[in-house]
Order: C-alpha cells, then structure tokens, then sequence
C-alpha cells in the first residue's frame, strides 16, 4: 500500500512551509470558510453517496484491515500505517481511494478489482468483507448493532470527558494520558507516538477544547449507530475558551462501557 503517515508542518514536509500550514490549521479547526476549488470539491464529495458494495469491514489476505463508512468516514491498518476516524474518497477515473485526515492526505489504494460477491482487490491483494453490509442480500446486516442509542444526558459526560482528555493531551503536547483512555481496537491500530505525530500541529498552537459544560454540547445529527457496529456521534459546542468546535466521535461497547474509537475535527456535514 502507498501510504505515508501525516508529517505537515514538520521538515519531512517540504511542499509546506509553517505559515501556509499554520493559516491552514486554523481554517480547519476554528472553523472559518474553504475556499477555491478544495472548497468545491469537498462540498460534491459530501452530496455524493459511498457506492454501497465499498460499505463495511474488510480484511486482506495479510491481515490488514480497512473500513468505509456511508458517512465517508474510514479507518485502515496496514503494516505500521493506520488510520482510524479520518476521511476517504473514491476516484473512478483513476481508480484510486484516498484517505484524509484534517485534510491532508494520510494514505491511498489503487482500486485493482470493485467490489463484487464480498471481495475486492486493492493495491494487488485480495480483500474480504468481514463485516457490515452482505451485497448479496440486501434486506441483511451482517452486523446489525444490538441495543438502543444511549439517551442524551448519557451521552453528554462521556463526550465532555472525551474532549477534555483529548485538550489536555494537546496541553501537555503528550497523548499518553488520551490513548490510555481510548478502545483496545482503536490502541491495537495505532501507537501514542502516531498520535501524537498526527497531532502535533495542534502542540504548536495550544488550542483548548474542553466545552464550556456538558449543556453546550448539541448533537446533530441525532446520534446513531453505522454499519460497522460503532456509535457515531457529530458534536458542536462552545469551548470553555469562547471558540466553536466541531467533532465526529465514533465509541464502541468494550468492558461493559463506551470506548472511544476515533475523533475527527471539522467533519464533513451529514443529515438523516
């Protein structure tokens, strides 16, 4: 697989200098307006639907795993490289999907063989669906979640909490504490030092995103559970700072309790 772990702003990068990077971070964490043509295409990305026979989880031959979403969220593993809770999109003209995280480019496949009968073929290698939707009936979830959506005023402490583990981290420059409180599967797929790299510019700018309190946090759309078993949630507050955020949280039932399984800020828009 050709892929690279994100290193923007940092001297590995040469094609960004600190200042085009930092003004950059800022339009995606503070939330201020894209323009131009990434603006245009993330907005066609957004109104297009995944093609279903691509949503589910699925595993390589070696053992690597990727997963897409209808949401167009995804996750990979694959040798020491991993993504969980960042973004993709399918190129059928190049044949080609691409992963993002905070909108940099964070990994791709080459598309060898579409889906077909729960198999594909990526970047040479044979890929089965392991779970999500079976494309041979329709009317079956291979996985359907088992359980009810937690209400709200459950839901509210475990995402304050979240976010707060999740600033201090960026405080302390050091996501130790963080990763110690997040899912085994999500820790089975990715180590503190990938955090904290893919973090990193986040270190450079301190910014803080503990909520104001747990009333400022507004879940829309309602939250609901994907194809893939997790619990997904997009969240929009006030920091205690003043600031608005934005954040897409996806948690999974481990030790009887809600574990995180990856965060993404300023994620693409969805509606029911």
């Amino acid at each position: 697989m050709k892929s690279r772990i994100i290193n923007f702003l940092t001297a590995r990068n040469s094609n960004w200098n600190l200042a085009c990077g930092i003004l950059i971070l800022l339009v995606l964490v503070i939330g201020c307006s894209d323009s131009g043509d990434s603006s245009a295409s993330s907005s066609e990305t957004a109104n297009k639907t995944v093609p279903p026979g691509y949503i589910g989880v699925w595993t390589g031959q070696d053992g690597s795993t990727v997963t897409f979403r209808n949401d167009w969220s995804g996750d990979y593993k694959s040798g020491g490289k991993s993504v969980s809770g960042g973004s993709f999109e399918i190129d059928e003209t190049a044949r080609e999907i691409r992963f993002t995280m905070l909108g940099f480019d964070a990994g791709k496949y080459k598309i060898d063989q579409a889906p077909a009968n729960n198999k594909m073929k990526l970047d040479g290698m044979e890929y089965r669906r392991t779970g999500g939707f079976d494309t041979s009936d329709s009317d079956t979830s291979a996985n359907a979640p088992v359980g009810e959506v937690p209400p709200e005023k459950e839901l509210r402490p475990l995402v304050k909490d979240t976010l707060t583990n999740f600033s201090r981290g960026i405080q302390k420059k050091d996501f130790s504490d963080f990763y110690a409180t997040v899912a085994e599967t999500w820790q089975q797929q990715t180590t503190v030092a990938e955090l904290n790299e893919a973090f990193s510019p986040l270190f450079k700018q301190n910014f803080n995103f503990i909520p104001e309190s747990e009333a400022s946090l507004k879940f829309s759309p309602k939250p609901a559970f994907d194809t893939d078993q997790s619990l997904k949630l997009f969240v929009n507050y006030s920091t205690a700072t003043g600031r608005t955020a934005t954040f897409r949280l996806r948690y999974i039932k481990e030790d009887a309790g809600w574990k995180l399984l990856g965060i993404e800020l300023n994620p693409k828009t969805e509606t029911n």
